[in-house]
């Protein structure tokens, strides 16, 4: 019991630094040594555990693997393969609610933080601003972009849990396939729910369409352009899915792979090796696996597992209700992932213990979509400059359906 105050304390101590905008991985290193000093650790041992966390093979793949996936997002960009692909798009669909909602689809490819105000023009641009009203636009914008999240592996999330559950994430990504293929049947259902098609203008008549401030001209060969644009990205799904290859060596080699088609010279692949190191995402990795190192040798894990196990909430309920209270209070899926799973993973049953992870990920990724803390609806909104319970409306019709089916799958 004392052990889980400690923990709980020490959890609401670092969720009030992360609504205060305190960084996340100082809040974790603060909250582990905390830990260390609360549950009578020596300086010499909170300094040893540390220093294993830090140098585990997970911990460096798993650096390794977010630093590759900026590098190809890097390469992506500079040489317009994206664009490519939004230029063979404009002709090759032709439905305009389709081709709407195609941008934000695409540029949630890549994994960045904030990233959907690079859709955001592009949906403005294509729509009448007389008739489509802000929010829908809002909601368009900020839920497809996110419909890879649950299964993609090359976003953070589901590379943390398959790293801290040490399950295969070609597993992972089959088995939370469905959710992602919800997500997507749910923003269908509110963006177009009751909108007439007047009020999308035709993409053939916006002449000047703009990625990051880019002209996109129409392709000449759609589907030739298509493919080649699509296809660094398709290998490396492919890969991993059915051939079950590591992320880490698959990633390194289309780096490579990209360096060499592209004909990048000793001082581009230098220029892009540095602008592609982006210290806070591989700070926050070093600290939750340090959060997670402490939580294991203070012991804190099994003690709060037992206390919890012997308590009268169901198992299924402390698995969803966890990880989303910290995916709302930060509006960061790694965040949720990287608080709760290493305190859920001493309590995850023997029997079916996937059935749980997934729950436990897809909650925190239910309560992240909802946050208003997330920084893509903070963003998107602003920039549409939207009602907040007008796009709220949305929001929240899509997270209790989501919530519902997340449910239902566990169940059955």
């Amino acid at each position: 019991m004392i052990a889980f105050l400690k923990v709980t304390i020490i959890f609401g101590i670092i969720v009030v630094l992360i609504s205060k905008k305190f960084p996340l991985h100082w809040a974790l290193l603060g909250g582990s040594i905390i830990m260390g000093i609360s549950f009578g650790l020596s300086t010499n041992t909170i300094l040893k555990s540390f220093f294993e966390a830090v140098k585990d093979w997970n911990t460096i793949s798993l650096l390794l693997i977010l630093y590759l996936i900026a590098v190809f997002e890097s390469i992506l960009k500079e040489k317009e393969v994206l664009k490519k692909m939004v230029n063979s798009l404009k002709s090759l669909i032709k439905d305009d609610k389709i081709r709407l909602i195609s941008m934000p689809i695409i540029m949630g490819l890549l994994p960045s933080v904030g990233g959907a105000l690079f859709s955001a023009p592009f949906i403005e641009e294509s729509t009448d601003n007389d008739n489509l009203e802000p929010e829908r636009k809002s909601y368009i914008n900020y839920w497809f972009r996110h419909i890879w999240e649950p299964f993609l592996p090359i976003y953070p999330g589901i590379i943390l849990i398959s790293a801290l559950t040490q399950t295969p994430i070609n597993i992972l990504v089959k088995e939370a396939l469905p959710y992602g293929l919800f997500v997507l049947a749910i923003g269908l259902l509110f963006s177009f729910y009751k909108m007439p098609s007047k009020d999308i203008y035709s993409l053939e008549q916006v002449q000047n369409q703009n990625l990051e401030n880019q002209e996109i001209s129409v392709s000449q060969n759609p589907v030739k352009d298509f493919i080649i644009s699509f296809l660094p990205i398709l290998i490396l799904i492919f890969a991993v899915i059915f051939l079950h290859f590591d992320l880490l060596y698959v990633l390194l080699g289309i780096v490579i792979l990209l360096f060499v088609i592209f004909r990048f010279d000793i001082h581009q692949i230098f220029n892009t090796l540095k602008t592609s190191i982006k210290p806070q995402n591989l700070t926050l990795i070093l600290g939750v696996m340090i959060f997670k190192k402490m939580l294991e040798v203070t012991g804190a894990v099994s003690d709060i597992a037992y206390l919890l196990n012997f308590s009268f909430i169901p198992t299924p309920l402390i698995f969803f209700l966890i990880p989303f209270i910290v995916g709302i209070l930060t509006g960061v899926t790694s965040a949720s992932i990287g608080i709760s799973f290493p305190i859920l993973m001493g309590m995850l049953p023997y029997v079916n213990p996937l059935k749980y992870i997934l729950l436990a990920f897809l909650s925190g990724y239910l309560g992240v979509m909802v946050s208003p803390m997330h920084l893509c609806l903070v963003l998107t909104r602003e920039y549409f400059n939207a009602d907040w319970n007008k796009v709220y409306k949305y929001i929240m019709k899509s997270g209790i359906l989501l919530g519902i089916f997340t449910f239902l799958r566990f169940l059955i």
